[in-house]
């Protein structure tokens, strides 16, 4: 399945012949030198002349830089991330509702969330496999078809297991939603790149608050079933807009198709009203698309066993927060977390269905604006102090915040709390995705993302028994579990063998030796 051709109208002729240098004017060692394509013709054997110049398609995303074209992508996918946190942020409204609905046990509730993020843990790395061998573009179409349907029909589920089905089904298809992070970044000058991700990310915490607030307008009223509904209308729009979404520039080069890459390139200079390198725009040496041998390189090893662990905390962290802010406002009434203090004054919380009143909607609500607050602040660091350290530092104060929440305080400053708690793991899981998009290379940059995917949603299944079992036997306890996780993510961060801070994007394994900084290890 293809983009349409509105993307590809620039047509494409042959260019002058020149020195055969590269566009910074340097000459390269020929045992270096990346495939040269004849603009007529796929065979890299063919050229137009002995000698020419020739650029990548980095030194063309680079030349062109930010402009319209990059702010179009980052509100088409800002749209599509809006759609798809509406439809997870829904779990932290549906856990307590239906509770009371159908009776359900605390291992029920977090059942439902568990099945969600099984569906994701199955099908992320076969969702980068797919975008790494087939194209971004195709992937993503069956993720925004897939996340529309089954979000949709969850609201016409007649038992609770038809919800169970459902949100597993709706986690199959979302297991392909961090592909277009991956195709925003891919479009993105290296100058401009963790910025515009920040700013991108923004979208995701709208779609969070919307959903919050309009599950205060829709439930009292009407009831969860029209809240779903509505909630889709999102994801029905974009499904509706996909069209107009191009095909990733760097996986066409991967694949061997310059002729698409280079009419998207001039697209995306003529909307920045800018122009393209002078000469021929070339590919690297053919290197496996979507191959897991290719991903688990000696030489990354290291740096795709630290990624996976931040990720598996990164996706306990960030859900486990959504979950328990709604556990939180249901029963915190006291310093010790109970609203009936158990024997002996222990702070176990008795199981029963506590509907979630107006008070609790909007502390949910202003818990919600953290995700906004820490944007300037990662904004501010990351092109300053690097990705790692400002990783660690948004770790670090999720590890402060979440074992201050077991202090005894009011219910507005367990709000605080919280509000700071959601600010900074949302930030650092923000962190970690810019970190691994900018490390590996595009031939297995889906794949590795796929793969790290698949393991936060490992994290993201085992919290809701963190976040909805034992939190209901002990608040401290569960919140000490999430406090040293956030502190052991602090340290593998921390320890990352080097920061990606202004580098550019790599086409294959081989090319990130040029790019390593200087004194660092890879």
């Amino acid at each position: 399945m293809e983009p349409p051709d509105m993307w590809l109208e620039m047509d494409v002729k042959q260019r002058a012949p020149r020195s055969r240098t590269s566009s910074t004017g340097s000459m390269d060692d020929e045992s270096q030198q990346p495939l040269l394509l004849n603009d007529d013709t796929e065979d890299p054997d063919v050229v137009d002349a002995d000698s020419m110049r020739f650029y990548t398609v980095e030194d063309a995303v680079e030349r062109v830089g930010f402009g319209r074209f990059q702010v179009m992508i980052i509100f088409f996918v800002g749209a599509f991330s809006m759609s798809n946190s509406m439809a997870m942020m829904m779990v932290a409204v549906l856990a307590p509702v239906l509770r009371c609905e159908w009776w359900l046990e605390n291992w029920q509730v977090a059942l439902f969330t568990t099945m969600l993020f099984l569906g994701m843990l199955v099908f992320s790395v076969p969702f980068g496999t797919v975008a790494d061998m087939y194209g971004r573009w195709p992937a993503l179409w069956m993720v925004a078809f897939g996340m529309f349907c089954f979000n949709f029909m969850t609201a016409f589920s007649p038992t609770y297991y038809w919800v169970v089905l459902l949100r597993t089904l709706l986690g199959v298809t979302f297991a392909g939603g961090p592909q277009m992070d991956t195709l925003l970044m891919e479009f993105m000058p290296s100058k401009y790149r963790a910025k515009a991700y920040l700013i991108y990310a923004i979208f995701w915490s709208i779609g969070g608050t919307v959903e919050i607030m309009l599950a205060y307008l829709v439930v009292p009223r009407l009831g969860w079933r029209y809240l779903v509904m509505f909630s889709s209308i999102p994801g029905l729009l974009v499904l509706i807009c996909f069209k107009a979404l191009p095909e990733s520039v760097r996986y066409y080069m991967a694949a061997g198709n310059r002729v698409k890459a280079l009419k998207v390139l001039e697209r995306m200079a003529r909307l920045n009203r800018a122009t393209l390198p002078p000469g021929k725009l070339v590919k690297s040496a053919e290197a496996p698309r979507g191959s897991m041998k290719e991903l688990f390189k000696r030489k990354h090893l290291r740096t795709l066993l630290q990624d996976v662990i931040l990720w598996c905390g990164a996706g306990a962290l960030y859900y486990g927060i959504v979950l328990v802010s709604s556990e939180i406002m249901e029963t915190k009434t006291s310093c010790t977390g109970s609203e009936v203090p158990g024997p002996g004054g222990s702070d176990v919380i008795p199981c029963a269905c506590k509907p979630l009143t107006s008070k609790d909607y909007v502390s949910m609500i202003v818990s919600t604006y953290g995700e906004f607050i820490q944007m300037p602040i990662n904004l501010l660091l990351v092109d300053i102090i690097g990705r790692k350290l400002t990783l660690t530092l948004n770790l670090t104060l999720v590890c402060t915040f979440f074992l201050l929440l077991n202090l005894c305080t009011s219910a507005t400053w367990t709000t605080v709390f919280v509000f700071a708690v959601r600010a900074f793991t949302s930030g650092a899981f923000s962190m970690v995705y810019i970190y691994t998009v900018e490390f590996f290379p595009t031939n297995v940059r889906a794949l590795a993302i796929g793969t790290c995917s698949t393991v936060a949603r490992i994290g993201a299944m085992v919290t809701p028994f963190i976040a909805q079992v034992l939190l209901n036997y002990s608040l401290s306890l569960a919140l000490y579990v999430y406090g040293g996780l956030a502190a052991l993510c602090s340290l593998v961060a921390f320890l990352l063998p080097q920061d990606t801070m202004g580098r550019k994007l790599q086409d294959n394994v081989a090319s990130t030796d040029s790019q390593t900084p200087r004194g660092e290890a890879a």
